[in-house]
């Protein structure tokens, strides 16, 4: 059957559109770019906070890289040897996260517990996702390239058990430690992710966002701290974190969120420091949303029919 130019050209468009679609899942996108951006995934969907230096404290707002995963994500961690983002999933599936925001599902490590994974980040050599599960507690150290899952201890349980909605691992060079916040009382809390049984470090001069979780705590290149409440959208800075008593000041305002987990290359300077406040103008190239991909597939496709066609009317009239 001989099919006109327009059919041909709404199936090929249809196909395109459908192609440049599909789960994000299957895509190895490229790498991030260490530098002073602050990523945030909020409700499946990886982003880019963006601060006012105009304002103090700043106004934090966000910027969507790519489309919105299938599934939630949490515990992840930005891996400073590789740069992707690596994280969980709802369902427990090592996902690998590009700078495009695209999506890899790595598998579900052999060797994990069953739970929910909220609070995590990747060791500074590159090789591990150090997790938490929230039911137990238990610490979980996921090798990344055999995706399989190694118990190395759990969270102290006495005076008072911790629970943290996210941590991040300060390398000072003689010592690894993770920083997270306490959710019940707001307190900093620091141990070793690589030592079993796993002793906890309560320091309670610093109290922020008491009764509300911290989805995303970031550290920088000087071991600094910064952490997100989720209940108000403030963001606070910790200075000197390992010191007897941390300066803590407030950045930037935001919007609540519930449910986000936070990311960030370490050995970059602090988006909230002024004079490196991304903004709109210095975002990096995170390539196109999924609307883009398919509206710059179906032109370029479009152009390819047309000059198809204009070069076989060419030939018909020669052979006239």
């Amino acid at each position: 059957m001989k099919k006109s130019f327009a059919s041909i050209t709404a199936i090929a468009v249809a196909s395109a559109a459908f192609a440049l679609t599909a789960s994000p899942a299957q895509a190895s996108g490229p790498a991030f770019t260490c530098d002073a951006v602050t990523y945030q995934v909020i409700a499946n969907q990886l982003k880019i906070g963006t601060v006012d230096p105009a304002t103090s404290p700043a106004t934090l707002t966000y910027t969507n890289v790519g489309p919105s995963y299938s599934e939630s994500y949490n515990g992840g961690g930005y891996n400073v040897v590789d740069n992707y983002i690596y994280a969980m999933s709802a369902s427990n599936q090592l996902l690998r996260v590009a700078s495009d925001g695209s999506v890899e599902a790595l598998g579900a490590p052999s060797g994990l517990s069953a739970g929910t994974y909220l609070a995590g980040d990747v060791t500074p050599d590159g090789q591990q996702l150090i997790v938490i599960n929230v039911a137990d507690k238990s610490v979980w150290s996921i090798d990344l390239a055999g995706v399989s899952a190694t118990n190395i201890g759990s969270l102290p349980s006495s005076p008072a058990q911790i629970d943290m909605g996210d941590f991040a691992i300060v390398d000072s060079g003689s010592a690894v430690t993770a920083y997270g916040f306490d959710v019940a009382t707001g307190a900093l809390v620091s141990f070793d992710p690589t030592v079993n049984p796993i002793a906890v470090n309560v320091n309670s001069s610093v109290a922020i966002g008491a009764t509300s979780a911290k989805g995303a705590v970031w550290t920088d290149s000087t071991g600094n701290l910064t952490t997100f409440v989720n209940s108000t959208g403030e963001v606070f800075a910790i200075s000197d974190p390992g010191s007897a008593s941390p300066t803590v000041s407030l950045v930037a305002n935001g919007t609540s969120a519930a449910g986000n987990d936070g990311m960030k290359c370490a050995q970059s300077a602090s988006a909230f420091e002024p004079g490196t406040a991304a903004s709109e103008s210095s975002l990096p190239s995170t390539g196109f949303d999924a609307a883009g991909e398919v509206s710059l597939a179906v032109t370029l496709l479009l152009a390819g029919i047309v000059g198809l066609a204009a070069r076989r009317r060419r030939r018909r009239s020669r052979r006239a």
